[in-house]
């Protein structure tokens, strides 16, 4: 066996170190698979879901969450180089575990408030939607005056009873756990009226056809968004990239339309995604 002289071995080292440091620069553009952002659980979004936020996330027959920010979500962990896994919840539970830490992220659609953002971060906007106040099918309530001194529920924790704490002050709110909660409460004669989400409206009265109508409507204050824990800023910051790109590609506007094919995209979202507006307009679809 030949003995290296102490030049030689110290040339075999250098070379060895020169190597080391051309492969760990290859890899320092990209994030590497696996990395957590500081998660929960590492390498792996932890992401709390409600059972009544359809069409952005509710059970399928056999109980796994489906809806447009499952399909959205799932592309971006994948880009990110991380698993996710969804844990059923209420928004009322959830706000609190995700500034604990028990999860990374709400993949709810909730409003941006001034009030929420004390206590958690959110990603880009995703939606503009409409704050619906339903009312029985024989009701005469056409305004907030008319429904003043009655019984109003609304998801707990939702934009919905932020609005209507802030706009309908003179009834009597009733804070229900989830929509469909509510729904089954005005159905028995026990709340006046409900405010659901323009988005939910659609299948509400498809599960209660000639039963429920609509009083009055009022466009939110703000878009909706996803909550994130607030320490999670790397993450944040690598999730709103991503989410950039696949509304920049098209991809989200695919989406948007899979799930919600009768209802206009909201032309207040311009603002955040113009690339949105022009891929509208290329496909023939009139813009403001």
């Amino acid at each position: 066996m030949k003995r290296l002289t102490p030049r030689r071995l110290a040339g075999v080292l250098a070379t060895a170190a020169v190597s080391v440091a051309t492969l760990t620069a290859c890899g320092s553009d990209a994030p590497a698979a696996g990395d957590d952002y500081g998660l929960a659980q590492p390498g792996t979004i932890t992401a709390a879901v409600t059972a009544g936020d359809y069409p952005f996330v509710s059970p399928d027959a056999s109980g796994k969450p489906v809806g447009l920010l499952i399909d959205l979500n799932d592309l971006i962990s994948s880009k990110m180089g991380l698993k996710i896994v969804y844990k059923t919840t209420t928004v009322q539970s959830g706000l609190p575990g995700l500034t604990s830490g028990q999860y990374d992220m709400m993949s709810v659609g909730l409003v941006a408030s001034e009030e929420r953002k004390k206590s958690v971060a959110f990603t880009q906007p995703i939606f503009w939607g409409q704050n619906v106040v339903v009312v029985p099918e024989g009701s005469t309530a056409k305004s907030v005056p008319d429904l003043a001194g009655k019984r109003v529920g609304s998801g707990a924790n939702s934009t919905q009873e932020d609005f209507a704490k802030k706009k309908m002050a003179t009834s009597a709110l009733v804070s229900e756990a989830t929509d469909s909660a509510g729904v089954n409460q005005l159905l028995a004669g026990n709340l006046d009226a409900m405010v659901l989400g323009s988005t939910h409206v659609g299948q509400i009265f498809q599960q209660h056809p000639g039963k429920l109508k609509v009083a009055f409507t009022s466009p939110q204050d703000q878009p909706g968004a996803m909550a994130v824990n607030k320490k999670l800023t790397k993450f944040l910051d690598a999730y709103d990239k991503q989410l950039a790109a696949l509304a920049n590609d098209g991809t989200f506007l695919k989406l948007y339309q899979k799930y919600f094919p009768d209802l206009p995209y909201p032309t207040q979202m311009y603002q955040y995604w113009p690339s949105i507006k022009d891929q509208i307009a290329k496909q023939g679809k009139p813009t403001p």
